[in-house]
This record gives C-alpha cells, sequence and structure tokens, in this order.
C-alpha cells in the first residue's frame, strides 16, 4: 500500500491563495528551478531536501506557515479558478522549472477510507477521490505545463500507486483509490503524447513510491514488516534516481520504485 501528501481536495478551506514567501537565506541563482506540489508532505518534504543542492525549490502548499522555510514558498487552495493566478505567481519566481513533481494526494481522511467491500462505496467518497488524485493533477498538467522548457530536458512527474495498476489488482477492494490511481496514470499517459509535440525534451512520468512512513500511512502499517515500510528520506532518493536518468522514450510510463516499469 503506497502512502502519499495529502490534500483536501476541498475548494475554499482558505480565504488566500497564493501568498509567497522566500526563503530565509538567498538561493543560488545559477542552479535550475524545480517545483514540488504538495511540499508539506513527507515525500514532498523529503524530495524538496533530495534536490536542494542541485536545484533552487520552490514548493506549494496549501498552508505554508509550518513549512521548511529555506525555500521559496507557494500557498494555494488548488481551486480550479485560481490555476491561472497560480501560473502567473510561479512564472513571476521564474519562466521555467526543469523539474516538476506533484506529490500531492488521497488515501484517508477524517471522512472517507479505503474501502473494503463494495457495499461501502459512496459517491462522496468516489467523487473526494477522483477529485484529489485523477482531476486536481489534470488541472495542474493543464495550468502548469508552460513552465517546462521547449528546448531542453524537463520532467513532470506524479505520484501514483502499484493499486491503481489493473493487471496488478488480485486483492480487491479499495475502489475509490486504486480506481483514481488508475484514472491518474491514463492522464500521464495521454498528457505524455501531447507534450511531445510541444516539449520534445519533457518526460511526464507516474511514480510508484512504496509504502512510506508517514502520519498518513499509519493506521495500514501496524502490522508491516520494518523492509518493507520506507522512510520518507529513502522513498525521495529512489524516486530521484529514477527521475534523473530516465529519457524522452520513457515518458508516459509507470515506474516502480525499484526502477521497473509497471503494467498498466
Amino acid at each position: 500500500m503506497p502512502e502519499q501528501d495529502h490534500t483536501s481536495g476541498t475548494d475554499n478551506e482558505t480565504d488566500t491563495n497564493t501568498v509567497v514567501q522566500f526563503p530565509e537565506r538567498a538561493q543560488d541563482g545559477s542552479k535550475p528551478y524545480a517545483l514540488i506540489i504538495g511540499i508539506n508532505g513527507a515525500i514532498g518534504q523529503a524530495l524538496a531536501k533530495t534536490y536542494q543542492d542541485s536545484h533552487q525549490i520552490v514548493g506549494i502548499a496549501r498552508d505554508i506557515h509550518n513549512a521548511d522555510h529555506n525555500f521559496t514558498l507557494v500557498q494555494s487552495d488548488y481551486a480550479e479558478q485560481h490555476l491561472p493566478e497560480l501560473f502567473e505567481t510561479l512564472y513571476g519566481i521564474s519562466p521555467e522549472y526543469e523539474l516538476i513533481i506533484n506529490c500531492i494526494g488521497l488515501l484517508h481522511n477524517a471522512f472517507i477510507g479505503p474501502e473494503k467491500q463494495i457495499k461501502q462505496i459512496t459517491e462522496r467518497s468516489l467523487t473526494h477521490y477522483f477529485h484529489v488524485n485523477s482531476i486536481l493533477p489534470a488541472l495542474l498538467i493543464k495550468h502548469l505545463h508552460p513552465l517546462l522548457p521547449k528546448k531542453s530536458r524537463s520532467v513532470f512527474a506524479h505520484l501514483s500507486a502499484m493499486v491503481g495498476s489493473i493487471k496488478d489488482n488480485k486483492m480487491g477492494g479499495w475502489y475509490g483509490y486504486r480506481a483514481s490511481k488508475a484514472a491518474l496514470n491514463m492522464l500521464v499517459k495521454t498528457a505524455s503524447i501531447e507534450l511531445a509535440r510541444t516539449h520534445p525534451q519533457c518526460i511526464v512520468l507516474a511514480l510508484h513510491p512504496g509504502t512510506t512512513r508517514s502520519k498518513l500511512s499509519a493506521p495500514f502499517t501496524r502490522n508491516r514488516s520494518a523492509d518493507k515500510l520506507y522512510t520518507p528520506e529513502l522513498t525521495a532518493k529512489r524516486l530521484g534516481r529514477i527521475i534523473d536518468s530516465v529519457g524522452t522514450e520513457d515518458s508516459g510510463q509507470f515506474f516502480h520504485w525499484s526502477g521497473s516499469k509497471l503494467e498498466w
């Protein structure tokens, strides 16, 4: 069971949209920019630290007050009507980002959780899963892909989940989460085809991070062996190896944290 950084997916959780907070220390202007969407989550934080030596980090979060002040932070509610403004804010920081990683995702919150049986499915839960795990990533690709360079290598990566693989589904259950991640995988594949025409060196990826230790994964990992539960730092290192090594021939693919390609 993979665990990801979480956003609730509602449109009106904050009255403030794009608030920008700059780092306490000046960043190296010679470094390329990397954008971490969902920087407040366990994996997002770890990825930012993984790339901070090689990139100028910009992070997006719903609430930036408790985020790492070593990075440029942008607060956004992710509402569709505010995404053009988010783009303009990010463009004002840098017109190009060679790396964008979408770490937001929903497994459970106070109101919904993975369904064990079909009788537990509700319209509310399915809608919420699809909004956060499928619709929002599609909107982020739509509004933020112009930030990717057109004439040099770039990566737009999304944290997916192996339980979103239809071929790998042997156990059933987790209807909303599985289906919304399968939809994300299709969106990644389809976007990769279009972006290959406009951004020929862009690599669009779906990544399975593995079960990562965090507050969100805790309810589902009590009986999981330690060798199958990974620290955020290890997960970020593994994902970074994939991101840094893939080529344009890998665009639109679904990768396991080990570096192997997963079937849809």
